[in-house]
């Protein structure tokens, strides 16, 4: 124990005397825990089944260190003296030093303990659990959009201190590409992005995963919890489909190459179980009671977006957000006999209408963009009566719940499912770009122009917790005080409860 302290504290005085030689960007250095040295960016775990779940750390070393060799174990107690497995994994400047590892032949609905170790020095401790495979209940957490510079992660230690969560599903916009004050508060002087220009190339989207997992809020989260994730636009540029982007332009390079490199640093950051080149979207069993269903509404077959609801090919049949593939494969899994079909869905299922004065407008970025393959998809859950579907939406920076029906009604006959669209971690709500006065005309609006919507807050950050039962899903619509320091606090917005067998939203 002796020789090993003294190691660790001679590696953290060189570190201290050399870090401009680490392999990481100049400008993450005074991020830097030189106490957690050479995992700075802590330790993650997700994709859980009930008999794995995915761990994952990053290495930062010298730049002169090519590859290096990790150790990894996994045990039922914190002090490792139940031991389920222990192995070496090899990584290197390929991965960017990250480490990613399916651990198999867990037992169900069990916590289990892992870490990781480089030449006798330790990582923080994870702690994550399997999937259980006949639960009377389950709660998840869900959250979305969380921009660095728009303020602080205080959100995500919510969660991650929450002892009745037990697993988190990230919707999308993990990290943001934009440069330095481009979309932000430019107020916040602590909170700058690496690098400070838009990201293109690969070191570059390393470059801002690594800037966010130093973090130490969303270290924690992922330190605490299992999590789910999917992506949407922002980790790899605005409003993204399968062949560009709006905010990818002609002096950026080939989209094909900026892509991929997107993609290749998300595979790397994110412990999520496919491989590159795999398909994101994946689904979940928790026992017979929910069948977590993962889309990729945005890179997979995404056709580009139309400005409005007016042009030419707006119901063309071959515009789609899912692509046939992907579609045939959420429809095999709404067939499923889980009690609830609960769907990760990165933007707006709708139909919903913007809260302009003249009923009008729509969100062309969501479903409301792609009208035929919406309408495929809800007929679908009507004419096969599957019930109990919630969608559960991130990109829209709002808390909106819907009640979901083919045209917007109040009725509720006509229902097929409901919506539960959630706020921003920290990302721009409507209060950021209009008067207190204004944002409050825009959230009547939205309730005027959508009889469907139960539910709506468009000025605060936050997250949503569903807690299930067989009987029913109890949603929980939780928001900060503030998001500019760190001494923000979360209450209780909003509950609501949808019974078995009845897509209706029950205010609590």
């Amino acid at each position: 124990m002796g020789k090993l302290f003294l190691f660790t504290i001679l590696l953290l005085a060189d570190i201290a005397r050399s870090q401009v030689s680490l392999n990481i960007h100049p400008a993450l250095l005074p991020h830097l825990d030189p106490s957690l040295a050479p995992f700075y960016h802590g330790v993650a775990s997700g994709d859980p089944t009930e008999k794995s779940v995915v761990i994952w750390t990053k290495i930062t070393l010298d730049t002169s260190i090519s590859s290096a060799t990790v150790t990894y174990e996994i045990a039922t107690d914190s002090l490792f003296k139940n031991p389920v497995k222990k192995a070496a994994a090899q990584t290197d400047e390929k991965s960017d030093f990250t480490i990613k590892e399916r651990i198999s032949g867990l037992k169900e609905w069990t916590t289990y303990f892992y870490r990781f170790s480089y030449n006798g020095v330790f990582s923080i401790t994870g702690t994550t659990k399997t999937l259980p495979s006949n639960p009377s209940s389950y709660s998840i957490a869900f959250v979305s959009c969380s921009n660095y510079e728009w303020g602080y992660f205080t959100n995500y230690r919510s969660i991650a201190e929450n002892k009745n969560i037990d697993l988190v599903v990230h919707l999308g916009d993990y990290i943001y590409e934009y440069g330095v004050g481009v979309y932000g508060d430019t107020n916040l002087q602590t909170r700058k992005n690496v690098p400070e220009y838009e990201i293109i190339s690969l070191n570059d989207y390393r470059t801002r995963y690594s800037l966010y997992r130093l973090d130490k809020d969303l270290m924690k989260l992922h330190q605490k919890k299992p999590m789910i994730t999917t992506w949407d636009d922002h980790e790899i540029a605005n409003n993204a489909f399968m062949e560009g982007a709006e905010n990818h332009q002609k002096n950026e390079g080939k989209w094909s190459d900026r892509k991929a490199a997107a993609v290749k640093a998300y595979y790397e950051w994110l412990p999520i179980q496919p491989k590159l080149n795999e398909p994101l979207y994946r689904s979940f069993s928790v026992g017979s009671l929910i069948n977590l269903i993962v889309l990729d509404t945005r890179i997979e077959e995404r056709t580009e977006q139309v400005d409005n609801a007016t042009v030419a090919n707006y119901f063309d049949s071959t515009r789609t957000i899912l692509g046939k593939h992907q579609l045939n494969w959420l429809e095999k899994n709404l067939e499923t006999k889980h009690t609830w079909k609960l769907i990760c869905n990165q933007v707006p299922l709708g139909p919903m209408y913007s809260p302009t004065e003249l009923k009008k407008e729509k969100y062309m970025d969501g479903w409301d963009g792609y009208p035929f393959e919406r309408e495929k998809l809800l007929h679908f859950l009507s004419a096969n009566h599957i019930l109990n579907t919630v969608f559960v939406t991130g990109d829209y920076h709002r808390a909106i719940a819907v009640e979901t029906d083919m045209n917007g009604t109040k009725e509720t006959s006509d229902n097929v499912a409901v919506e539960l669209i959630i706020n921003s971690i920290t990302s721009a709500n409507d209060d950021e770009y209009y008067s207190k006065t204004e944002a409050q005309k825009r959230k009547e609006r939205y309730l005027e122009n959508n009889p469907q919507m139960k539910y709506c807050n468009n000025t605060e950050n936050g997250y949503l917790v569903l807690n299930i039962t067989k009987e029913n899903v109890e949603a929980d619509y939780v928001l900060i005080t503030t998001i500019k320091n760190q001494t923000g606090t979360t209450y209780s917005d909003q509950k609501f409860r949808i019974d078995t067998g009845k897509p209706v939203l029950i205010k609590e």
